[in-house]
């Protein structure tokens, strides 16, 4: 079994972290820590042989994904880190992959155990229920939604399916005062 020495995650981000929803939806001020929290969710997924994949609006975006997730991955024996797919293998089998939403169209295809979708509030809504919602059902993926609020948009519908207790979800709005690692 590998041991990984996984960032501290702070109070609130252990609690959407250890939240047995399936859909998890979490608006956060922009230094909370979400890029943090969904990195090392996707990293843990794919230490138990899921595949995860962490999506952002652009390629931009999805270098920081990428950059969070290379870095927690690299002192992992037996990793192979294909740099021009942005795709880490691991030794159980497991995946992270990085993908742009750009073009909802390019993310079809695949069965996913977990998917992050980082700053969604500003994705087309079609990236969540064309191309990211179908792979999750064969293998009952999980999604973490991280975004800093964008007014009432799709983003808000689905951060809504958690404050009214629909089945499978939960939401949570995070100041980035939550974030003790941050000087008040």
């Amino acid at each position: 079994m590998i041991k990984v020495e996984f960032p501290e995650l702070h109070e609130k981000q252990r609690e959407v972290a250890s939240s047995k929803a399936r859909f998890r939806v979490c608006a956060a001020g922009r230094r909370f820590g979400k890029s943090r929290l969904g990195s090392a969710l996707c990293v843990a997924e794919a230490l138990d042989g899921g595949r995860a994949w962490w999506v952002a609006p652009s390629y931009p975006v999805a270098t920081v994904g990428w950059r969070m997730v290379k870095r927690l991955s690299s002192s992992i024996p037996g990793i192979q880190i294909r740099q021009a797919e942005h795709t880490i293998e691991y030794p159980s089998g497991g995946e992270v992959r990085v993908r742009s939403a750009d073009n909802p169209d390019s993310l079809r295809g695949e069965g996913l155990d977990l998917v992050v979708l980082d700053e969604c509030a500003f994705m087309k809504q079609e990236t969540w229920t064309e191309a990211i919602r179908p792979a999750l059902s064969d293998r009952q993926g999980k999604a973490l939604f991280i975004s800093t609020p964008k007014g009432r948009g799709w983003f808000w519908s689905l951060y809504q399916n958690g404050i009214n207790n629909e089945p499978d979800w939960q939401s949570w709005q995070l100041p980035t005062a939550a974030n003790p690692f941050i000087d008040k």
